[in-house]
């Protein structure tokens, strides 16, 4: 009865939309690559295992961009042509057949394969990112994600840079004088989007899991003070034991690359990562770090590599359980209120956002706040509806019958159901198939609350809070209250649990409470901006005893946040109770506390010291805005301090000395050409980022600024090539600079010269 039941679910259920599918699986490939950084070239020769899966007279591997010099099949040379996305071979192929293709073949990829430092300076790497589809620009193979393979690399690089790649290194030797060969071996089976090759100078860091997992943390060999893989093994157990599936490879690597494309890729068993973001000292760690982007990309480990969705409209199954796997080991290691705080204020975004992010969540092409964000919400209030103990079977029946195979949401469904003989269609319907956001409007009227608005007709919960207890409640209508008079407050979706939109309309005194005792510092954050309107004199009785509480930073951001603009005697004394908290607290105060008033002026200036780049650069710029007589003073202090990896700071010290009066006049000189010469492609994309805004505004528009933007104009980056070809246009279109930038591109070969010409006309 059960399985009668469920396929009639499954006829109703979600759908996906299919991928073309090929006629053909891969078994196994076996690759002779020779990669030549210099010339952003790979020569291959592929051996691929093929099973025919129904009569045909050719088969396609994808293969964009590709020159393809020879094909055969077994010892027989094959006839193939050639589209400008795909290599066909024609043969006729017999159903159930298991046959060899050999394929040799040139790339110079534009996509999926990038080269960084090779040919301009800098930190010299290359490194994959195949990102759905697109290792077949200097892989021929097949994109179907669903083709699941395994493989051995054999890879060809210049000596003194290491290799990476997937599985097991099983060897390296010398091929020439030059070249060494690396060989790894890939022995489970993963879509081709996942294999993965980085090359460049790194230390090896080797540690074990809990599981005896081997786990190499790469760095590179100029870095000190490194606090990047924070609580590395500690992450990796964790979530194992939250997953509760063992780890599915045999090792795990996560490899920093620069100019990296995003946050991070789970390629099997070898996740690579923005380097530029989020390798970190000590103090870059307290203002960013990689412990959430780590998280997420280890829980695609089992969540996208060894269970792959079947389509794009199945994306809920990789992104939606890996940011919320990520999010639990926030909790773990930061807290509950770190992960609680980051968790609510992407709900507000998913809200506000409804309007505009008309894509549900399983479709294709939703937006990433809705794979990731919105889909780990439903992942955790899934959690929420069916209990810890029936979440927990149905994560391991899933990843276990799924294991190194494709599934769809309806196969998850499937297995919901075996677990909880439920498949939750309401529950489906609602936060896969629309992407309205339930809205509740109650209004409290003496003992009763009244629902002006249930948009979705859903039990709303209500955590009631008197002199004596504390309860919690479900209610769809209004109701009145039981013991009206001993209640303290009443907290709606308490703890944040549901991703609602809420308007109560509560009494001071119960707002009041809720602020300053709630059991849940989320709960007392979020109701905190109701009393913008209230009397100077109540908002600052409650700022006071907040500020005698040990309260979570965003409280003391949300107190400074309204104070700001309109500073009195006892908003500085707060001010000056604030400077003794944490380090976050104080951080506040930096960043929104613009115009300092002169009793908080030595107090201010300790900021310059604290263990954090963010906090010392607005602190500097503040000081230095506020305290005109003391400019050249605070420069001269602060002109040796240890500056990030990003260089915010340096800039920042930089731009301000150039601009001081009667400063370091004889150096200003050299000050212009340090900003201009963190624009180079020696810096990595975020430096450079840096260096153009600052380039910007101080208009420091000199032909070697100019060369530099050219040269991030053809980057392979939208993130640095997009801004600076809009400053090319900017430029060109200043009449001050515009026959220097035409005379910097007319310098340019004629290709280049044309395509620049084209962006800013």
């Amino acid at each position: 009865m059960k399985s009668v039941v469920y396929l009639f679910v499954l006829f109703i259920s979600l759908t996906g939309q299919a991928q073309k599918v090929k006629k053909y699986d891969i078994q196994n490939l076996n690759a002779k690559l020779i990669i030549n950084p210099y010339q952003k070239q790979v020569n291959g020769q592929l051996t691929y295992q093929i099973k025919i899966k129904e009569n045909t007279g050719n088969i396609q591997f994808d293969a964009p961009g590709i020159k393809t010099l020879k094909v055969k099949t077994g010892c027989f040379k094959s006839v193939f042509n050639q589209t400008d996305k795909l290599l066909i071979i024609n043969k006729k192929f017999k159903k159930g057949r298991v046959y060899k293709i050999k394929i040799t073949y040139q790339a110079n990829p534009k996509k999926a394969l990038y080269f960084t430092g090779w040919q301009h300076g800098g930190r010299k790497q290359i490194w994959t990112q195949g990102q759905g589809k697109n290792n077949s620009h200097w892989l021929p193979t097949n994109n179907d994600q669903n083709d699941k393979f395994t493989w051995t690399l054999h890879i060809a690089f210049p000596k003194d840079y290491q290799v990476i790649s997937n599985g097991i290194l099983t060897g390296k030797s010398p091929k020439n004088d030059s070249l060494d060969i690396y060989t790894f071996r890939q022995d489970l089976p993963a879509p081709a989007y996942l294999i993965f090759i980085g090359a460049g100078q790194y230390i090896e860091n080797k540690v074990f899991s809990g599981s005896k997992i081997p786990v190499y943390n790469y760095q590179y060999p100029d870095i000190s003070n490194d606090k990047t893989y924070y609580k590395s093994q500690e992450i990796f157990d964790f979530i194992e034991q939250e997953i509760g599936v063992k780890y599915p490879w045999k090792n795990y690597k996560q490899i920093p690359c620069r100019d990296f494309l995003y946050g991070g890729m789970e390629n099997v068993s070898a996740t690579s990562f923005n380097g530029d973001r989020y390798i970190v000292d000590s103090i870059a760690f307290n203002d960013d770090n990689f412990v959430n982007v780590s998280a997420h990309e280890l829980t695609h480990q089992w969540f996208g590599d060894l269970v792959t969705g079947k389509s794009s409209a199945d994306h809920w199954l990789h992104e939606g359980f890996a940011t919320y796997y990520a999010r639990l080991n926030d909790a773990h290691i930061f807290g509950k209120d770190y992960n609680d705080f980051n968790v609510y204020q992407y709900d507000r975004q998913i809200i506000a956002a409804q309007n505009q992010d008309t894509i549900p969540l399983h479709r294709p092409n939703a937006s990433s706040l809705t794979y990731y964000q919105k889909g780990a919400k439903i992942v955790s209030m899934l959690r929420q509806e069916i209990g810890d103990n029936n979440y927990r079977k149905l994560i391991k029946r899933f990843l276990t019958q799924y294991a190194y195979r494709n599934a769809a949401i309806s196969d998850f469904r499937k297995e919901l159901y075996e677990v909880t003989g439920d498949s939750l269609n309401n529950f489906f319907k609602l936060w896969f198939e629309q992407t309205n956001i339930p809205k509740f409007v109650i209004k409290q009227q003496n003992d009763s609350l009244i629902f002006i608005q249930n948009t979705h007709h859903l039990p709303l919960e209500f955590q009631i809070i008197t002199q004596d207890s504390t309860y919690n409640i479900s209610k769809t209508n209004s109701f009145k209250l039981v013991d009206y008079q001993h209640i303290k407050t009443v907290i709606t979706n308490p703890d944040n649990q549901k991703l609602y939109d809420i308007q109560f309309d509560k009494n001071h005194k119960w707002l009041r409470y809720q602020i300053l005792n709630a059991p849940n510092f989320i709960d007392r954050y979020k109701v905190l901006n109701k009393i913008m309107t209230w009397n100077e004199h109540s908002k600052d009785s409650i700022y006071n005893q907040l500020i005698q509480q040990n309260n979570y930073y965003p409280v003391y951001g949300q107190i400074l946040s309204e104070i700001r603009n309109n500073l009195n005697p006892s908003h500085t004394n707060f001010i000056k109770k604030l400077f003794q908290k944490d380090l976050k607290t104080r951080q506040q105060i930096a960043i929104k506390i613009a115009k300092i008033p002169k009793e908080l002026k030595d107090e201010y200036k300790t900021l310059l010291k604290d263990a954090s780049y963010l906090t010392k650069r607005m602190a500097l710029w503040h000081y230095w805005t506020n305290f005109t007589d003391e400019q050249t003073v605070v420069l001269e202090q602060t002109k040796n301090l240890k500056t990030d990896r990003l260089k915010y700071f340096r800039l920042m010290w930089l731009s301000l000395a150039l601009v001081t009066p009667h400063y370091q006049e004889a150096k200003k000189p050299n000050f212009l050409k340090e900003i201009i010469s963190y624009a180079s492609p020696q810096y990595n994309m975020l430096v450079r980022l840096n260096a153009f805004e600052m380039i910007d505004a101080l208009q420091l528009i000199t032909p070697q600024s100019v060369d530099y933007v050219i040269v991030a104009a053809f980057h392979f980056n939208w993130r640095l090539h997009q801004p600076a070809r809009q400053l090319l246009k900017k430029w060109a279109q200043n009449p001050s600079f515009k026959n220097l930038i035409l005379m910097q591109i007319d310098s340019l070969p004629t290709t280049r010269k044309e395509i620049i010409r084209k962006w800013i006309n």
